[in-house]
């Protein structure tokens, strides 16, 4: 896919670690994007010490104020303040702030423990309420960034982390798995998305400095039918694996719409 100066990619949660990522790449490879920041100031500082320039950053990226249950801010990022022009893909990695209580059965949950379906269903509405305004648009693809763990086919996850998936991070992982159900019956001819590709990484580590992570290409790829199993996986991998095969590679990223993707170091 060669960068378009008319296209761009619309971001969700861009402050976290995998999405950040994936944008660092996608700005420096001369793509235009849109991103949602409750803090702006925030998401700049983080790009620029990845190694992007401000007139970089000033010209090929808009940041829209707001939160993911802001849907006014919402569409803005989707149609970069314009009455005709809908990002031609999403990207997304919302996600909620792990959070300890005092259980013995689910001892974890998250600051907000249903942020991902939340998320998901405004984008939806606001892709809704956007063709409902127009009859000339074209959909956008999504990726979202999930978790191994919440499959019902396969299991994806390797025995020694078994019971901190499927008991400690239950929660968490239902938002997930309710996240996914979204995006699945709201792709297609019927739905609000062209297509979809869901990523299930392995238990994340490390931050999001593009630098830090063991490289791409090393990483196993899986799909829920025969998933790639493992214990571990960096993040920064994971952002540059989105923007490898969904962002940047059209033919390879195309090929995987549709599928549930597992990766692993």
């Amino acid at each position: 896919m060669t960068p378009s100066t008319t296209q761009f990619i619309a971001f969700f949660g861009a402050t976290g670690g995998c999405t950040n990522a994936c944008l660092v790449h996608t700005l420096n490879a001369g793509f235009h994007a849109t991103a949602l920041a409750r803090t702006p100031s925030k998401l700049t500082d983080m790009l620029l010490a990845q190694g992007l320039d401000q007139s970089t950053i000033d010209s090929r990226l808009t940041i829209v104020k707001g939160d993911i249950s802001d849907i006014a801010a919402i569409k803005s990022v989707i149609t970069n303040n314009t009455n005709n022009t809908i990002a031609s893909q999403i990207i997304s990695g919302i996600g909620g702030t792990p959070q300890m209580r005092m259980s013995l059965t689910r001892p974890v949950t998250i600051d907000n423990p249903e942020i991902c379906a939340t998320a998901t269903k405004n984008i939806v509405q606001v892709l809704q309420e956007i063709y409902a305004s127009t009859t000339q648009h074209s959909k956008p693809s999504i990726t979202v960034i999930s978790t191994t763990g919440v499959s019902d086919v396969k299991e994806d996850v390797p025995f020694g982390f078994q019971t901190l998936y499927h008991v400690v991070l239950a929660d968490p992982h239902k938002d997930k798995k309710e996240m996914e159900r979204l995006v699945t019956e709201n792709t297609g001819a019927e739905g609000v998305f062209s297509g979809a590709l869901i990523i299930r990484p392995s238990l994340l580590m490390g931050d999001h400095n593009v630098k830090g992570g063991q490289g791409w290409e090393k990483l196993r790829v899986g799909q829920e039918e025969e998933p790639a199993v493992g214990y571990t996986i960096h993040r920064a991998d994971v952002g540059q694996w989105v923007f490898e095969k969904a962002v940047k590679a059209a033919d390879g990223g195309e090929s995987l719409f549709g599928q549930k993707v597992t990766l692993t170091n």
